[in-house]
């Protein structure tokens, strides 16, 4: 049973109602209209409406809540200490609606229509108008000015309530310490009032989040949702946005964003509409998607204008020019422009300052106007360590790097330059490594994506292969090198991933109704989306890149008589590195979207020749297709190497990691590597594993009669069929073995990478699962469609089954990346492993095989 105030006199009913209005709303409005329906004086009657109306705007909007503070102005009638909260409680719903003028002078009018201790809610209110305003030292002067009121009047909420808001106004300001104490204030105060639990643990997460501690500010987010009223939620998605898009994941932010915002339209929450086009703006400035990154920053712009809001205006510009500059513009007005809007934004918004005023550098360098240039970058350095090396953001402590590293090269100091880049690609990987999970490395990675770039394309100019193989190399899956950070024992995330196995499994089943197929479905997107955020939350302890000078010498030796061939990219320029030997050789090939256009077109024949769509014509139509897009792409990418007919190690680069490589080079010994580094720590690992595993999913005719198979070649291996080949059977089985071969259904997500799956008896086999192996397998060999593939992030960082094993020490993966027929599938592995039962190595083995059969879409990865 609810707990009722019976009996209550009004007014002790009227000021719970409005203690509650903030945090338990739905109890807020049943006291409220408890009060409103008997006799009560009327000022309780002015204290119901206004608790009736803070509820309704949690649960609402505040569109929706205006008619209650309407009224409860009407029933206060004179101006006296009742009417004067009542026009705070109106003021502070016009504000949210985005009338911030109406809002500011009925807050001035309250303050002077009272005194003394009832000043201080007033003056609380005219500090969060003025921070939602961006005016954060006219917020902090008023919440001064408010709290020894608040202190002197007794009252606990409102002091609750101002710490909370005066956090969020400090970590603006930058001045994190103070927040997190104001935050710490608030939780004391509020230890007997369990309803402040959900704000208190979102202002806290967002505290973190300015610190750059990601992990931490998503715990803290999913705690508040647990406790959350509806706006709440609202309020969290869109810090939780922030998050990922701090985190460099910009497509799930500007997702989320997108899917949020005509709701919270809806309700009249205009000063958050303004905010969150302006996220979305910044997550499409991330992705590049220069249109769009304009438009919603002109909405943004739109928003804050009308509501007279000139500081979040100056951001919302800083976005537009920003992408304006990124797609190119480089005329000196615009470059003009933009360098006054970074002093603008200066005192208010000093990272935005430093991301505008480094773009506009670059645009003034490479449009020909070094004194604009070395302007921009002094300032960038200079607002950048203002508060000393330690104390700001490692994305600030970057960016100081980076603008040193071009003022160096502006003075001609190209050496000075590219130590200045390295030093800052440290700092962004260090960044990366803290965190656990996988997909959140990846994200924190794009951060290094202009010291790569810029480094390469000194490298470049200077025409000497070993230093462009160097840079070529310095930024490329870097997140592979160290293995991510699950904590030891989560029963959590166990119990989750094992109903997860459960519901796919079931989704697989014939029979399920419509309905039922829904209801599934929506289950296993909840799930997923519960680990993956569960997962996110861990930490990895310091992290310490690392910065091998010498690791070319040892790629040499360990290349033997290989050749390795190292693909890049930059502004659009497609070249490979071949390193034979000690001569490493730069081949610029052309336009990196040429090959792109004639990789896809390959991929679509495969795809329909693998899964015979079409008529007899129709087929031959892609057999034609195929064949024209492997003669470009050889043209394209290979015959200006002039390689000599020998084992080949090839690193490709964004959608080229997806390619048939041996398909390309039909009969040669191809080993497909992330990174050369990768390659090089593949090729020298020495391994202690001796079990051989072999196991069959279900639903692949072929897959026990292909174990059975292969268990005559390896008498010792450990075989699971039907049943027994289970995830936690396969992956107690797997831990530190020689040899796994698994033939099953493979699926892999390139909306969510880490849930690629291989599918077993009880459900999918996650990277997931992967990644809680103490030690990686030596060698595996999926039997499965599209096992292979990853998911390609800046800086070639991948994610997916193939990545996970690399990033867990994996020496050699023999998998496809495009799908195969089952009926070629279970002679070709046959074949494939009696040639490794002859000594053979992986690479040969695969290309001895492929000469013999037709089923050339498997690729070995890693060592060969």
């Amino acid at each position: 049973m609810p707990r009722t105030f019976t009996g209550a006199p009004p007014n002790a009913t009227a000021a719970a109602a409005y203690a509650l209005s903030g945090v338990d709303p739905h109890r807020a409005c049943q006291l409220a209209e408890a009060v409103l329906a008997g006799r009560a004086e009327p000022t309780d009657m002015v204290l119901a409406l206004r608790a009736l109306a803070l509820a309704t705007r949690r649960l609402a909007g505040p569109r929706a809540a205006l008619p209650f503070a309407a009224q409860a102005l009407r029933v206060a009638g004179a101006p006296d200490e009742a009417h004067a909260h009542a026009q705070m409680t109106h003021a502070a719903l016009l504000a949210e609606c985005g009338r911030t003028r109406q809002a500011l002078a009925a807050c001035r009018a309250a303050a002077e229509a009272v005194r003394g201790v009832a000043r201080g809610p007033v003056f609380a209110q005219l500090a969060l108008l003025a921070s939602r305003a961006g005016d954060l030292e006219t917020a902090l002067q008023y919440y001064r000015k408010a709290l020894p009121l608040l202190r002197r009047g007794g009252d606990i909420h409102g002091q609750c309530r101002l710490f909370l808001n005066r956090a969020n106004s400090l970590a603006y300001a930058g001045r994190l310490d103070a927040a997190q104490r104001d935050i710490e204030r608030a939780a004391r105060l509020a230890a007997e009032f369990p309803e402040y639990r959900s704000t208190i643990a979102e202002n806290l997460g967002f505290v973190m989040l300015c610190r750059g501690d990601i992990p931490a500010a998503l715990r803290c987010f999913a705690d508040a949702a647990e406790s959350a009223d509806p706006y709440g939620r609202l309020a969290i998605a869109h810090d939780r946005a922030f998050a990922l898009l701090t985190a460099g994941l910009a497509g799930e932010a500007r997702s989320t964003l997108e899917s949020f915002m005509p709701r919270l339209a809806a309700a009249g929450f205009d000063v958050d509409v303004a905010e969150w086009y302006l996220l979305a703006a910044r997550a499409a400035l991330t992705e590049a998607d220069w249109e769009a990154a304009i438009e919603f920053a002109r909405q943004a712009g739109q928003h804050f204008r009308s509501q007279h809001r000139p500081r979040w205006n100056l951001l919302a510009r800083q976005v537009e020019v920003t992408a304006r500059l990124s797609a190119g513009a480089r005329d000196r007005r615009i470059l003009r422009w933009a360098r006054r809007l970074a002093e603008q934004l200066v005192p208010t918004w000093p990272e935005a300052a430093i991301r505008l005023v480094l773009v506009c550098g670059d645009g003034a360098a490479q449009a020909g106007w070094p004194t604009l240039a070395r302007d921009c970058f002094e300032s960038a350095d200079r607002w950048a360590s203002r508060s000393g090396p330690r104390r700001r953001p490692a994305t600030w402590r970057a960016a100081a790097r980076y603008a040193r590293a071009r003022l160096r090269a502006l003075d001609g100091d190209r050496r000075g330059a590219a130590a200045q880049l390295r030093t800052g690609l440290r700092i962004v990987q260090e960044h990366a490594l803290s965190f656990g999970a996988t997909d959140l490395r990846v994200g924190a990675a794009v951060h290094g994506r202009e010291f790569a770039e810029e480094g390469l394309r000194s490298a470049l100019r200077s025409g000497r292969g070993r230093v462009v193989l160097e840079w070529a190399e310095i930024a490329r899956a870097t997140v592979l090198r160290t293995r991510p950070v699950r904590p030891p024992s989560d029963p959590v995330l166990a119990a989750q991933m094992a109903e997860l196995r459960r519901v796919t499994a079931r989704l697989g089943e014939a029979a399920l109704s419509t309905e039922e197929q829904r209801l599934l479905r929506s289950r296993q997107a909840r799930l997923e989306e519960a680990i993956r955020d569960r997962v996110r939350h861990g930490k990895a302890a310091r992290a310490v890149a690392t910065d091998d000078r010498h690791w070319q010498e040892a790629l040499i030796t360990t290349l033997a008589d290989r050749t390795l061939v190292e693909y890049a990219s930059v502004d659009g320029h497609l070249f490979a590195i071949t390193l034979r030997g000690r001569r490493a050789t730069v081949i610029p090939l052309g336009g990196y979207q040429q090959a792109l256009h004639h990789a896809r077109s390959l991929r679509f024949s495969v795809v329909r020749l693998a899964r015979r769509h079409g008529s007899a014509a129709a087929l031959a139509a892609a057999r034609e297709a195929r064949d024209h897009a492997l003669l470009r792409l050889h043209e394209l990418l290979l015959r200006p190497l002039k390689l000599p007919q020998a084992d080949v190690v090839v690193v490709p680069t964004g959608e080229l990691h997806a390619l048939p490589w041996p398909m390309l080079l039909p009969g040669w010994p191809v080993a497909v590597a992330p990174s050369a580094r990768l390659w090089l720590r593949a090729a020298t690992a020495t391994g202690s594993g001796r079990a051989v595993v072999l196991a069959a999913g279900p639903g692949l005719g072929h897959a026990e009669e292909e174990i059975r198979a292969l268990a005559a070649l390896y008498p010792e291996a450990l075989s699971f069929t039907g049943g027994h080949a289970a995830v936690p059977r396969i992956l107690a089985a797997i831990d530190g073995a020689r040899l796994v071969h698994i033939a099953a259904h493979g699926h892999f997500r390139s909306d969510n990478p880490q849930f690629s799956a291989l599918d077993l008896a009880d459900g999918p086999l996650t990277v997931y699962d992967l990644e809680n192996l103490r030690r990686a397998p030596e060698m595996l060999v999926f039997s499965a469609c599209e096992s292979g593939l990853s998911a390609v992030r800046p800086g070639d960082e991948l994610m997916g089954l193939a990545a996970a094993l690399f990033s867990l020490g994996t020496r050699t993966l023999v998998a496809s990346v495009c799908p195969i027929p089952d009926a070629e599938t279970k002679d070709f592995m046959t074949c494939f492993h009696a040639a490794l039962r002859r000594g053979l190595r992986p690479a040969l083995a695969l290309s001895q095989t492929q000469r013999q059969t037709t089923c050339d879409g498997f690729v070995c990865f890693g060592a060969g």
